[in-house]
């Protein structure tokens, strides 16, 4: 096992060195992402453009589509969190606001943990727009690409667009989302042959979508 995992850092080219960029970057926006920083966003984007390449080079064709369009999923995420940050900020300024400096603090430091959870008509609405897009993603592989896993990367694909924007709304329930996407992720980028940086990354991930949904629980405040 010792000897796999030096060899595989021996000798690299340069799809292999591009991913242990993209593992550092990653990492840097778990951690962003645990204390709901909107500066993740803008780490999420650069991780997006360095996975697309390399999931082109690997025909992994749907997570390279969603990487494309995670950037732009990005600028609405960031968009929206800044908005919602400067609508706090106004309401703290409001004579008789709600603990005017306390709110203030947490806008401006973004330490403020704040999560939302799926009503019932939510939740049926995006699951059912999940299914119709994991068809649609899943014939689209099929039917008009090479790609030899059509099945398994429209499914990792559709749930990152879907949990992307759950994120977005900062609902709690993005962490089961990135459990099962992780979980998933593991086993197809074994069986196309990712450098094993990338496996480890979305093994570590798939202890962190637990524990990010724990802290959420935990230190954040239901809105």
């Amino acid at each position: 096992m010792i000897e796999y995992l030096t060899n595989q850092f021996q000798g690299m080219d340069f799809w292999e060195v591009i991913q242990i960029v993209g593992l550092v970057l990653s990492f840097v926006y778990l951690i962003l992402e645990f204390e709901q920083k909107a500066l993740m966003w803008i780490v999420s984007a650069i991780c997006s453009i360095i996975y697309a390449s390399v999931y082109f080079n690997t025909k992994i064709y749907a997570d390279m589509a969603f990487s494309c369009f995670n950037v732009s999923l990005c600028v609405y995420g960031y968009i929206k969190w800044l908005r919602k940050a400067q609508k706090a900020d106004a309401t703290a300024r409001v004579p008789g606001g709600n603990s005017r400096n306390d709110i203030q603090d947490n806008v401006r430091n973004n330490a403020l943990i704040e999560y939302r959870t799926f009503s019932r008509p939510l939740a049926l609405k995006t699951f059912g727009a999940t299914f119709v897009l994991w068809l649609v993603i899943t014939a689209i592989l099929k039917y008009l690409t090479d790609s030899p896993v059509p099945g398994t990367d429209s499914f990792t694909t559709t749930l990152n667009i879907v949990g992307t924007w759950v994120l977005a709304q900062k609902l709690i329930e993005v962490w089961g989302f990135w459990f099962v996407v992780n979980l998933v992720s593991i086993y197809l980028y074994c069986k196309r042959g990712l450098h094993i940086s990338t496996i480890l990354l979305y093994v570590f991930y798939l202890g962190a979508s637990v524990y990010g949904f724990w802290k959420w629980k935990r230190y954040g405040k239901h809105i």
